[in-house]
């Protein structure tokens, strides 16, 4: 069973994993609409770091920072993909199933080993998520209807 800093400090590594795959991904865009709506949904994931971590500090824990060695690992099989060059389509489909399951495991974690004062902290954090959820699909519903 995991302390509820522990669970904390796993929805925060998905936090630093989800701002490595932006960043990612952002690099390879030049300057558009698109770069700018994605750079906006990574803003909003570097805030939710910071509200997670000053969240743990604040209650007498230790934020962990990072990704930890799976978020490094998706990071560099990101980039080097990137290499080879990745479809704005392709991207918009890969940042969300990555929010999207990111999402659903920090929930998980919600549910199984936060107390209610706890959720509340998350509760604007997994709204916002939601929203991303919504604009991705947006954005990938308006490549799809470019092609």
């Amino acid at each position: 069973m995991k302390t509820s800093f522990e669970a904390m400090n796993e929805i925060l590594k998905g936090e630093h994993m989800a701002i490595n795959q932006y960043q990612a991904y952002i690099d390879t865009l030049a300057d558009g609409p698109l770069r700018n709506h994605l750079a906006a949904i990574l803003s909003d994931h570097k805030d939710h770091a910071t509200r997670i971590a000053f969240y743990i500090q604040t209650s007498g824990g230790k934020a962990d920072e990072g990704s930890g060695l799976a978020g490094i690992m998706a990071d560099w099989k990101t980039r080097l993909g990137n290499m080879r060059g990745v479809e704005p389509i392709d991207m918009l489909d890969k940042l969300y199933d990555g929010e999207d399951k990111g999402l659903a495991r920090a929930v998980q974690y919600s549910e199984d080993f936060l107390n209610s004062s706890e959720k509340e902290v998350l509760e604007p954090i997994f709204a916002n998520e939601h929203d991303h959820l919504k604009q991705l699909e947006n954005l990938r519903n308006g490549l799809y209807n470019n092609i």
